[in-house]
């Protein structure tokens, strides 16, 4: 199944337990170059260069990252500079979101409206 259809049908779901759905594109290693290199090439492939993103890192797990804005910083720096794409944190039509769970790390290109929590 595809992974946002999936977060959507979680999405309607009546539960009480799950709080936060993202659906993940690719999964790597905790480390910051790895990181770094995935989140280029995703959002090379899916963000056009007239298209605003906002960069958010969930850490869960110590040790791994050992600061959430330098890497938050550092990928914000390469998509702009790199990508030459538009930063519009209140407002963007792309959600870079990084969620560090210990040794691995999912990384999500999506459009606001693609990630929730459950209220």
């Amino acid at each position: 199944m595809d992974p946002l259809e999936a977060a959507m049908k979680l999405k309607d779901a009546q539960t009480t337990v799950i709080s936060k759905v993202v659906p993940i594109d690719e999964v790597v290693r905790t480390r910051k170059d790895a990181i770094l290199e995935k989140v280029l090439m995703l959002a090379g492939q899916k963000i056009e260069k007239s298209e605003s993103f906002v960069v958010r890192v969930d850490l869960r797990g110590r040790g791994y990252i050992e600061s959430r804005e330098d890497l938050l910083a550092t990928l914000r720096d390469e998509l702009l500079e790199g990508l030459n794409l538009k930063l519009n944190e209140e407002n963007p039509e792309w959600v870079v979101q990084i969620e560090v769970v210990g040794e691995n790390t999912g990384i999500s290109i999506l459009r606001p409206g693609e990630l929730f929590k459950k209220l």
